[in-house]
């Protein structure tokens, strides 16, 4: 007699949890992977067609493409810290990628919430890495400029706060 407690391999060895196959969360490497390379089209875009410090008006006076660099971290703090930022980013980036999988198959929520975060991370780890600061365009002239990581990353966090508050998943049905 099968214990229904046990989640039992399929024929393929996927199994599952919690009622969602096991093989799901290779979709949060497919978002992530998704971030990355619009973030990275979109700089490559920028860095080609927009001096640096230009400004070009995307929806009128609401919203422009402004290409800044920023050597630092959020708002352009911590300017003076491209290398240590650069060893944050890579251990964010790893523990994400190590914390995903097992997130994904707790709480959709907080899987989605990670992919996005970790493409984010990886898209601006990789202009640290590549050119000792990360590209930043996307200017709505009432907040520091950002781009397409940077809505990863704060997608992803608002996303995983509200797993954390209200996805049934993820409360102790033992209280």
């Amino acid at each position: 007699m099968k214990d229904s407690a046990v989640p039992l391999p399929d024929e393929e060895g996927e199994g599952t949890h919690q009622g969602r196959p096991r093989k799901a969360w290779w979709g949060l490497y497919i978002v992530g992977a998704a971030v990355l390379i619009a973030d990275q089209v979109s700089k490559l875009l920028i860095n080609s067609a927009l001096p640096r410090g230009a400004t070009v008006p995307v929806l009128g006076s609401v919203v422009s493409f402004t290409h800044a660099r920023n050597t630092g971290a959020a708002f352009g703090s911590f300017s003076s810290s491209t290398t240590a930022l650069t060893v944050i980013s890579i251990a964010v980036v790893v523990f994400l990628l190590i914390f995903s999988r097992r997130a994904a198959m707790q709480s959709r929520a907080l899987g989605w919430g990670i992919a996005l975060q970790l493409g984010g991370a990886a898209g601006n780890l990789l202009d640290r890495v590549r050119l000792g600061y990360v590209t930043d365009f996307i200017d709505f002239h009432f907040w520091p400029v950002f781009n397409v990581a940077d809505i990863g990353i704060t997608a992803g966090a608002l996303l995983m706060i509200y797993a954390l508050l209200f996805d049934p998943a993820l409360r102790d049905t033992t209280k």
